[in-house]
């Protein structure tokens, strides 16, 4: 990975990984909405290396746009991958930022 530990990412077009981490948490993202997206493709992303990843995806779902907070960890040897937020109603050209699951929308 090429990002300094500690510092965001630059906006990134998504990789087959990224959406597989998408597709890894699309139940937990339709029980904090209470939606079932038929519709569900990871289109931008940004990521922050501290010692566990912290993503912030950008998800097209017909026409509106999520932000989602997931992270990627392996420090015990076993990699776990965790929702920790969603904002709603974001549009094509909303800034991808991080946010804390106190700020959602």
């Amino acid at each position: 990975m090429d990002v300094p530990e500690g510092k965001w990412s630059d906006v990134k077009f998504v990789t087959d990984n990224i959406q597989e981490l998408c597709d890894k948490v699309k139940l937990k993202v339709e029980e904090k909405t209470q939606k079932d997206f038929k519709e569900y493709k990871a289109v931008f992303y940004r990521v922050l290396d501290m010692l566990v990843l912290h993503y912030v995806i950008k998800v097209t779902i017909r026409g509106e746009y999520l932000h989602l907070w997931v992270i990627q960890s392996a420090s015990t040897g076993e990699l776990i991958i965790q929702l920790m937020g969603v904002q709603q109603h974001h549009k094509w050209d909303d800034p991808l930022k991080p946010f804390d699951e106190n700020n959602k929308c």
